[in-house]
């Protein structure tokens, strides 16, 4: 698994989860150290990541470039 996102926020990160799967490319959350608050947010001081399959890491990178540039441009 290659990690290909990671975000200081749970959101950020579940929305370019979507975009990857949307996409086609299964990926998951990953975050050490978490604190459960509750079921649906998880607080990790070093960001929660989004990792995707080794042979999909390159079409996954290119979703996310793309995503962080339409975010750049909606600032």
């Amino acid at each position: 698994m290659k990690t290909v996102f990671t975000s200081t926020f749970q959101d950020e990160a579940v929305v370019v989860l979507s975009i990857l799967r949307s996409g086609g490319i299964e990926g998951e959350l990953m975050a050490n150290s978490m604190f459960n608050v509750n079921p649906l947010f998880v607080t990790d001081i070093r960001g929660v990541s989004v990792v995707v399959p080794d042979d999909q890491e390159a079409d996954a990178l290119a979703l996310v470039a793309d995503y962080r540039k339409k975010s750049l441009r909606d600032e």
